[in-house]
């Protein structure tokens, strides 16, 4: 069966992946599947002459990062390029595998693969989301990437598994072994 993974920032998304992996699952994660996407010179030149996007750093990633935090319009702006692409790829996953979870945040723009799919959302609650952010990264960036994902509500609406992370791998493996998340 093959699942999308979705949830708000720190809420378990990975760590359920890495458990996936103990049950034969193919797990790819957005961001990975993303950054992939800027070593692809196209897709830099497109960002670079559609939205203006210069690059200043070393890491055209960081460059894209702060260009998408600086508002909303730059966040539609990278996502208008980015999403079909990342759509398509997950499609195409999904086509050639019966076993694979793939991670996505909780945006509107996958609203309609949340929809098409099967698909589960890890819910934690947001101080032990921060906590766990907080022991590897920079607080501020946590509360940037909680605030953008304010459509989470609508996005858990149309999931069809909500699994609670108590902050323990072994809450979230409790759903493999009980049949919730079947291989």
């Amino acid at each position: 069966m093959n699942y999308l993974v979705t949830g708000l920032v720190c809420s378990g998304k990975s760590t359920l992946l890495d458990l996936a992996k103990n049950y034969n699952f193919h797990t790819y994660k957005s961001d990975e599947i993303v950054s992939s996407l800027y070593q692809d010179e196209c897709i830099v030149n497109q960002l670079k002459n559609n939205i203006g996007i210069k690059k200043t750093r070393k890491n055209f990633k960081d460059d894209i990062r702060d260009y998408f935090f600086k508002s909303r319009k730059n966040k539609e702006e990278i996502e208008n390029i980015i999403q079909p692409i990342v759509h398509e790829m997950i499609s195409d996953i999904f086509r050639k595998s019966d076993n694979s979870m793939i991670e996505l945040p909780p945006i509107i723009n996958n609203e309609f693969l949340f929809k098409k799919y099967t698909t589960i959302y890890v819910d934690a609650p947001v101080e032990a989301r921060r906590k766990r952010y907080n022991k590897k990264n920079d607080i501020d960036i946590f509360n940037q990437l909680n605030s953008i994902q304010n459509d989470y509500e609508i996005i858990k609406k149309s999931c069809n598994i909500i699994l609670k992370n108590i902050n323990s791998p072994c809450s979230l493996n409790q759903y493999f072994n009980k049949g919730i998340i079947k291989a």
